[in-house]
C-alpha cells in the first residue's frame, strides 16, 4: 500500500516484519507458555475504529520501508483526507496479505455476525 503524505510517497507492507513487531508488542507468557496476541489485539481495537490503533499499524507497516512516516505526518494525513478511506485501504491490504488474510477474514466475518 502506498500513501502520499506532505508530498512523499510512503510504502506500507503488512508482511512478516509486521506480524513480528506486532507480536513484540503484545506477548503474554504465562506458565512457560507464550502466546503472541499481535495481529489479534490490532484487529480487536481496529475493527472497533480505534484510531491510534490505526496509526501503530501504519508506523509499524511501514518501520521496514524507506522513507519511514512519522506519527505527526499520518495524523495530518488524516485530518486532511479523513479516516474513513483510510480505514477502508488498510482493511483491503490486510485482507490480500498472505500474512494476515486469514486472521483478517475470520474477524471480519465474527465482528458481522455479532452485527446482525
Amino acid at each position: 500500500m502506498e500513501l502520499t503524505i506532505n508530498g512523499k510517497q510512503y510504502v506500507f507492507i503488512f508482511g512478516y516484519r509486521f506480524i513480528k513487531e506486532l507480536n513484540k508488542k503484545n506477548e503474554v507468557t504465562e506458565r512457560g507458555m507464550t502466546l503472541k496476541a499481535g495481529l489479534d489485539n490490532a484487529l480487536m481495537n481496529f475493527f472497533s475504529g480505534d484510531i491510534e490503533t490505526l496509526v501503530e499499524m501504519l508506523k509499524t507497516a511501514n518501520a521496514t520501508e524507506n522513507p519511514r512516516v512519522s506519527e505527526k505526518g499520518i495524523v495530518e494525513w488524516i485530518e486532511e483526507n479523513g479516516i474513513d478511506m483510510l480505514f477502508d485501504l488498510v482493511l483491503e491490504e490486510l485482507k490480500k496479505s498472505e500474512f494476515t488474510k486469514k486472521k483478517t477474514l475470520n474477524f471480519e466475518k465474527e465482528v458481522n455476525k455479532n452485527l446482525q
